[in-house]
């Protein structure tokens, strides 16, 4: 259909137009992100703020904006066609996260407009087939929470309530937080809801900002509906198996006062209680923190996880993203899954190994991993989503043709995994092969059902019937179809020789819903009925010529009435075969989640042997005080694709002898940021079951990975560069632990050098000292390199780089030792700054340099390391000096005799011949001469 919206069909009545602006002005205001949309059947409006919002992200112009109404109902509008409609559906709700409501009238002519339909972007059920059509969605599985917080001494009582309707699943979760809400941050990372219901009054407190920080759009309720007493009754409704008040009331989940106040917020928002569908048709269950590695929103953007992190589409589709390098899905639900277990990596140790074990099968095995994946996966719909439809009594025949079609195709997929007789068989058989075969047999009379009742000859043709023996007047009316067929066929070849083409080949009778049946003929024939006047023109595209005349018309009407007739009489037929397919939810529910774990497990394999140098399975270690991080060769899984990118990998060993803490030092763009977030990258992989870029990996099971990477601000928040990395360091230093992997880049850039040095050692020394975590600090901060000489448990690298006539050659290794010399004027001639720039450059920083030797201009790496270590050795020359000099005892000692010891001392710490000595005392001697 065209984007253009015909004039013809827009009814630009004064008394219409008025009536629905005025009941546009009569809706509540509600405020915030709320958009209202009208549909007046062949079109849809949009007025006031959205009218101008359709405007600019529809249109891209102001030019359609018109006035409609008269007087004081006079209003900015907008007209949207269907597919204006659906995009600008898509944009409000899947990318600027609006709520929405969509109005239709009543009864026509009347100012009777009623809310059809609402959406979120924590519930899209009831515009899913607007947002996705027919396609199997990646990402339409939303899910929306509630909090309720309450005061528990100096902690703060979290109740969190989450509610995802597509999937028809309750999550109770209740735990202690600080005011930083580091524990509540990791579950929205797990979870990953859209939107989040608060108290009224709580949308400026730190809460909200946590809220805010993770992307969530905030919805205030009424603290009344934050109330827990109706729990019990909604539960007992809502949840399979909770009927009984007696049942309800036992459940552990009942303890949880603040969550079940949440979720019941989250039930009157949702109103799922006045639905019947919704009856019988959850799970509900406790959810615990601590089953799933820890990541906050810091480390979900440093990683780029998934493209919430703000990339562009263009940016994930060319491997930009973790998700994009590693979905090799072939179904819907496995995208999702994906993303999913992105965000939930596991802790138990055997649960990793189980999944490296499943993907150890299939890299090993092409026959295999091909048969699965390109052959039978591919043909599998999205069935969840046909669970829905048929809880709702909103599926059809092609839901159950879909469904036929995936039981039909098991047997193969059973006979493909059966084939593998490799070393992980028997965990495949027990994972796949087992639940796989038992659905076959469950679904065994679902498909005799189908080949009884409906016409598969007919599906081929894209026509959904039941068969015409099924009934007496079924099959009276099949045979008055396929009489009107053969009346088609012979307008056909009638047309085919009046035209003087060849039927079927250059000429072609077909048939879609918008026109019936018509004839096609190819552009090159298109003369062939140009100008004929007995031949009615329909359209014309690169497909060809759409035409028909008026015998072939009639005969279409008469085999479309025939066809309606049909579709009335196999209506109770239809609805039979729903009802017992419905039955089958559970069973069908199930074959889901096995084929869905079964796609992410050969997407990951298929990932792992696609890489440019394959991936390695790694060696998971239980974590403990003596395990050691060791990644060889380790790659960035996301740069390693890049076109013309010929990846460097490093090594890393932390832990154990190899310090838990690194401090990185090196030039800007030699890789510090890269081999920070390849290591955390390949970690995050392993533990959801991935093989990681290495040529070898042993890993101990990391409780969390924590990142302060990057610098960015929020002016709409008021949150500055540097009180934003602030407030991310704050979080790691609470929630860190011995085991937990931290990320650290560029700490204290946001203010002046002495407070951000003062800053970056005061949080080192505390991680390295007293966390003992596995960290990551790639600084600028040179100085901080001798903190290695204060804690064990510091080593010091750096990324490799070389100079030559003022050329900076940047060779991306990390080798062990510090930066001997800083790179930002080499990097500001690469940024082609003006020649005069860098000199004067050059001058200022040998001015400000802390150099003992004035005079010295040369600035190769080996004068400057020899002043440094000048310098070290001298400060150890003073520091024993004063040491001698403050153990003297002053009391028992003349004045004559404290001089001469002085003076020894002195006498001493001059012999020592160092230049850095030197240079202070002619400092000194300047200084008094001057004075």
């Amino acid at each position: 259909m065209s984007n253009v919206l015909p004039k013809d069909q827009i009814n630009e009545g004064s008394q219409e137009h008025t009536g629905v602006i005025a009941f546009f002005r009569s809706l509540p205001n509600v405020g915030g992100a709320c958009a209202h949309i009208f549909d007046r059947g062949e079109y849809y409006s949009v007025h006031g703020d959205t009218a101008r919002l359709a405007a600019a992200t529809v249109f891209h112009t102001n030019a359609v904006i018109k006035k409609r109404g008269y007087g004081a109902h006079e209003m900015d509008t907008v007209f949207l066609s269907r597919n204006n409609f659906e995009s600008f559906v898509r944009e409000l709700l899947l990318v600027k996260q609006y709520r929405l409501s969509i109005y239709r009238q009543q009864t026509q002519g009347k100012n009777d407009w009623y809310e059809e339909f609402k959406a979120s972007p924590g519930n899209l059920t009831q515009l899913e087939d607007v947002l996705f059509g027919g396609v199997s969605e990646q990402s339409s599985s939303a899910g929306i929470m509630a909090v309720k917080v309450t005061a528990d001494a100096a902690q703060k009582v979290v109740g969190v309530g989450f509610v995802d309707v597509a999937s028809h699943v309750i999550r109770v979760c209740q735990f202690l937080d600080t005011d930083t809400f580091t524990n509540l941050e990791a579950l929205i990372v797990q979870l990953g809801p859209k939107e989040c219901l608060l108290p009224n009054g709580e949308a400026k407190t730190k809460l909200a900002k946590t809220l805010e920080r993770s992307g969530m759009l905030i919805t205030e309720r009424k603290r009344s509906e934050f109330n827990s007493s109706d729990s019990v009754q909604d539960l007992g409704r809502l949840v399979k198996g909770w009927s009984s008040s007696s049942t309800v009331t036992s459940r552990p989940e009942m303890e949880r006062t603040q969550a079940l106040a949440a979720i019941s917020a989250i039930v009157k928002y949702l109103e799922l209680t006045s639905d019947d569908g919704n009856f019988n048709q959850f799970k509900c269950s406790l959810y615990e923190l601590d089953q799933f590695m820890r990541l906050d929103t810091a480390a979900i953007k440093a990683l780029h996880v998934d493209s919430s992190t703000g990339l562009g589409a263009s940016q994930q589709q060319h491997n930009g993203t973790i998700l994009s390098v590693l979905d090799k899905c072939r179904t819907g639900p496995g995208h999702r899954m994906m993303a999913r277990w992105l965000r939930q990596p596991l802790l138990d140790i055997k649960k990793i190994e189980e999944r490296h074990d499943l993907v150890s099968a299939f890299v090993s095995s092409v026959e295999l991993r091909n048969s699965v994946g390109d052959q039978h996966l591919r043909r599998i719909p999205d069935l969840p989503r046909i669970t829905r439809r048929l809880a709702r009594r909103q599926a059809t025949l092609i839901d159950c043709h879909k469904l036929y079609q995936c039981a039909e195709g098991l047997p193969d997929l059973c006979e493909a995994i059966g084939r593998y007789n490799g070393s992980h068989a028997s965990i495949l058989s027990a994972i796949f092969l087992t639940p796989l075969q038992e659905s076959v047999g469950d679904l065994s009379k679902f498909v005799e059902m189908v080949e009884t009742t409906v016409d598969l000859e007919q599906v081929r043709q894209g026509q959904y019937i039941i068969k015409a023996d099924f009934d007496e007047e079924l099959t009276a009316l099949k045979d008055a179809m396929d009489l009107s067929k053969d009346s088609l066929q012979s307008h056909l070849r009638a047309a085919a020789n009046d035209l003087g083409l060849d039927a079927g080949k250059t000429i072609k009778l077909e048939h879609n819903n918008q026109h019936g049946h018509f004839f096609r003929v190819t552009l090159k024939d298109e003369k062939s009925v140009r100008n004929n006047r007995a031949y009615q023109m329909l359209d014309t595209n690169k497909s060809g010529v759409k035409f028909r005349n008026t015998r072939l018309a009639d005969a279409d009407a008469h085999y479309a009435e025939h066809l309606r007739k049909y579709e009335q009489q196999q209506a109770s037929v239809v609805t039979e075969i729903l009802n017992i397919a419905s039955g089958y939810v559970e069973v069908i529910q199930s074959l889901s989640s096995t084929l869905t774990t079964l796609d992410c497990i050969v997407a990951l394999a298929s990932a792992a042997v696609t890489a440019p140098v394959p991936y390695v399975r790694p060696t998971m270690l239980v974590p403990g005080d003596q395990s050691t991080l060791e990644l060889v060769q380790c790659r960035h899984p996301c740069l390693e694709l890049q076109d013309s990118v010929s990846y460097i990998p490093n090594d890393t060993v932390m832990g154990a002898d190899g310090g838990k803490f690194h401090i990185i030092t090196g030039p800007n763009m030699g890789g510090k940021s890269t081999y920070l977030r390849g290591v955390a990258t390949a970690v995050l992989m392993a533990q959801i079951g991935s093989f990681v870029p290495c040529t070898s990996a042993r890993i101990p099971v990391m409780d969390a990975i924590l990142a302060r990477v990057g610098a960015g601000d929020c002016q709409q928040r008021g949150v500055s560069t540097f009180l934003a990395e602030m407030i991310e360091t704050a979080t790691i230093i609470k929630s860190a632990t011995r085991n937990s992997l931290i990320i650290v880049d560029e700490l204290g850039r946001g203010t002046s050098t002495y407070d951000g040095f003062g800053i970056a050692w005061a949080i080192s020394e505390h991680i390295s000292r007293d966390l003992a975590s596995y960290c990551l600090f790639a600084t600028h901060f040179h100085e901080l390199t001798a903190l290695a000489d204060v804690q064990p448990s510091v080593r010091n690298f750096h990324v490799a780089a070389t100079t030559a006539e003022d050329t900076l050659t940047l060779l991306y290794q990390v080798l062990p030792g510090p930066c001997d010399r800083s790179f930002g004027i080499h990097c500001a001639k690469i940024a082609h700054f003006p020649d005069k720039v860098v000199e004067y450059a050059k001058r200022k920083a040998e001015e400000l340099e802390d150099d003992f030797a004035a005079d010295d201009t040369d600035d190769s790496a080996e004068t400057v390391n020899n002043r440094r270590r000048c310098k070290k050795e001298g400060e150890e020359v003073i520091v024993s000096a004063l040491q001698s000099a403050a153990a003297l005892s002053v009391d028992e000692l003349s004045d004559e005799k404290l001089e001469d010891a002085l003076s020894h001392i002195r006498v001493t710490a001059i012999s020592s011949q160092n230049s850095y000595i030197e240079h202070l005392l002619a400092v000194a001697a300047a200084a008094a001469a001057a004075s």
